[in-house]
Protein backbone atom coordinates (compact mmCIF):
# COMPACT_ATOMS: atom_id res chain seq x y z
CA UNK A 1 0.00 0.00 0.00
CA UNK A 2 1.58 3.43 -0.73
CA UNK A 3 1.21 6.56 1.07
CA UNK A 4 -1.56 8.17 -1.06
CA UNK A 5 -4.06 5.83 -1.11
CA UNK A 6 -3.37 5.16 3.11
CA UNK A 7 -3.79 8.82 3.38
CA UNK A 8 -6.90 8.42 1.23
CA UNK A 9 -8.29 5.43 3.31
CA UNK A 10 -7.43 7.67 6.64
CA UNK A 11 -9.30 10.70 5.41
CA UNK A 12 -12.40 9.13 4.18
CA UNK A 13 -12.64 7.60 8.00
CA UNK A 14 -12.85 11.35 9.40
CA UNK A 15 -16.60 12.12 8.36
CA UNK A 16 -17.38 8.94 9.43
CA UNK A 17 -15.68 8.91 13.48
CA UNK A 18 -17.67 12.41 13.50
CA UNK A 19 -21.23 10.99 12.29
CA UNK A 20 -20.81 7.70 13.91
CA UNK A 21 -18.79 8.68 17.22
CA UNK A 22 -20.99 11.85 18.32
CA UNK A 23 -20.63 11.39 21.94
CA UNK A 24 -16.52 11.00 21.54
CA UNK A 25 -14.79 15.18 21.46
CA UNK A 26 -14.00 16.25 18.22
CA UNK A 27 -10.87 17.21 16.71
CA UNK A 28 -10.73 21.16 16.49
CA UNK A 29 -11.30 22.80 13.14
CA UNK A 30 -8.13 24.40 13.00
CA UNK A 31 -6.28 20.83 13.51
CA UNK A 32 -8.37 19.09 10.70
CA UNK A 33 -7.78 22.35 8.44
CA UNK A 34 -3.77 22.51 8.78
CA UNK A 35 -3.83 18.28 8.37
CA UNK A 36 -5.58 19.26 5.13
CA UNK A 37 -2.93 22.11 4.49
CA UNK A 38 -0.17 19.64 5.03
CA UNK A 39 -0.61 17.05 1.85
CA UNK A 40 1.11 17.54 -0.88
CA UNK A 41 -0.70 16.51 -3.66
CA UNK A 42 -3.25 18.74 -5.07
CA UNK A 43 -6.23 16.21 -5.71
CA UNK A 44 -5.59 14.53 -2.33
CA UNK A 45 -5.74 18.07 -0.22
CA UNK A 46 -8.82 19.34 -2.39
CA UNK A 47 -10.48 15.83 -1.34
CA UNK A 48 -9.65 16.17 2.70
CA UNK A 49 -10.97 19.88 2.13
CA UNK A 50 -14.26 18.40 0.07
CA UNK A 51 -14.54 16.07 3.09
CA UNK A 52 -14.36 17.99 5.86
CA UNK A 53 -16.98 20.57 4.28
CA UNK A 54 -19.68 17.88 4.46
CA UNK A 55 -18.51 17.32 8.41
CA UNK A 56 -19.43 20.89 8.82
CA UNK A 57 -22.98 20.89 8.97
CA UNK A 58 -22.77 18.44 11.30
CA UNK A 59 -19.94 19.70 13.88
CA UNK A 60 -22.42 23.04 13.52
CA UNK A 61 -25.36 21.07 14.95
CA UNK A 62 -23.40 19.02 17.64
CA UNK A 63 -21.84 22.51 18.92
CA UNK A 64 -25.13 24.79 18.79
CA UNK A 65 -25.26 26.79 22.05
CA UNK A 66 -21.65 25.76 23.31
CA UNK A 67 -19.68 28.05 20.64
CA UNK A 68 -18.22 29.96 23.43
CA UNK A 69 -17.01 26.86 24.44
CA UNK A 70 -15.33 26.14 21.39
CA UNK A 71 -14.37 29.45 20.79
CA UNK A 72 -11.69 29.38 24.11
CA UNK A 73 -11.06 25.73 24.16
CA UNK A 74 -8.18 26.54 22.35
CA UNK A 75 -7.28 29.87 23.96
CA UNK A 76 -5.02 30.23 27.09
CA UNK A 77 -5.82 30.75 30.55
CA UNK A 78 -3.49 33.99 31.16
CA UNK A 79 -1.48 36.19 28.83
CA UNK A 80 1.67 38.66 29.54
CA UNK A 81 2.34 41.85 27.21
CA UNK A 82 3.18 45.43 27.51
CA UNK A 83 1.30 48.03 27.84
CA UNK A 84 1.95 50.73 24.78
CA UNK A 85 -0.62 53.39 26.02
CA UNK A 86 -3.25 54.42 27.90
CA UNK A 87 -6.49 56.70 27.68
CA UNK A 88 -8.75 57.85 30.74
CA UNK A 89 -12.08 57.37 29.20
CA UNK A 90 -14.95 60.08 30.61
CA UNK A 91 -15.86 58.35 33.57
CA UNK A 92 -12.34 58.07 34.63
CA UNK A 93 -11.41 54.31 33.42
CA UNK A 94 -8.26 53.43 31.41
CA UNK A 95 -8.20 52.16 28.20
CA UNK A 96 -5.35 49.80 27.79
CA UNK A 97 -3.11 49.61 23.96
CA UNK A 98 -1.32 46.56 24.40
CA UNK A 99 2.08 46.15 22.08
CA UNK A 100 -0.05 42.91 20.38
CA UNK A 101 -2.43 45.22 19.17
CA UNK A 102 -5.45 44.40 21.67
CA UNK A 103 -7.43 47.27 23.65
CA UNK A 104 -9.20 46.53 26.81
CA UNK A 105 -10.81 48.83 29.21
CA UNK A 106 -11.49 49.36 32.93
CA UNK A 107 -14.82 47.75 33.40
CA UNK A 108 -14.75 48.23 37.38
CA UNK A 109 -14.06 51.00 39.89
CA UNK A 110 -10.77 50.61 41.25
CA UNK A 111 -7.67 52.39 41.32
CA UNK A 112 -4.74 51.93 38.62
CA UNK A 113 -1.36 51.96 39.09
CA UNK A 114 -0.78 50.89 36.10
CA UNK A 115 1.20 52.84 32.76
CA UNK A 116 2.63 52.88 29.86
CA UNK A 117 5.50 50.36 29.53
CA UNK A 118 4.41 48.02 32.34
CA UNK A 119 4.36 44.17 31.54
CA UNK A 120 0.80 42.88 32.54
CA UNK A 121 -0.99 39.93 32.96
CA UNK A 122 -4.20 39.52 31.45
CA UNK A 123 -6.14 36.21 33.35
CA UNK A 124 -9.36 34.51 32.51
CA UNK A 125 -11.87 34.49 35.07
CA UNK A 126 -15.34 32.98 35.23
CA UNK A 127 -18.47 33.49 32.83
CA UNK A 128 -16.56 35.35 30.60
CA UNK A 129 -14.97 38.06 32.51
CA UNK A 130 -11.13 39.06 32.80
CA UNK A 131 -8.37 40.32 34.84
CA UNK A 132 -5.73 42.99 35.02
CA UNK A 133 -2.83 43.42 37.15
CA UNK A 134 1.20 43.82 36.79
CA UNK A 135 3.05 41.07 35.49
CA UNK A 136 5.14 41.69 38.94
CA UNK A 137 2.23 40.59 41.28
CA UNK A 138 -0.17 43.30 42.88
CA UNK A 139 -3.97 43.94 42.96
CA UNK A 140 -6.39 43.03 39.44
CA UNK A 141 -8.59 45.44 37.56
CA UNK A 142 -11.29 43.97 35.83
CA UNK A 143 -11.58 44.82 32.06
CA UNK A 144 -13.26 43.58 28.93
CA UNK A 145 -11.41 43.63 25.17
CA UNK A 146 -12.72 45.96 22.99
CA UNK A 147 -10.52 45.71 20.08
Amino acid sequence: MNLSTHTMRYLKLIPAIFLLAPTLHAEPLPDMLRECAAIKADDERLQCYDELSGTLDELAKRNFGKEHEAATGEAPESLVTTIEKMEESAYGKQFFYLENGQVWKQTDSKFVSLKAGDRVELDRGLLGSFFMRNANGGKSIRVKRVR
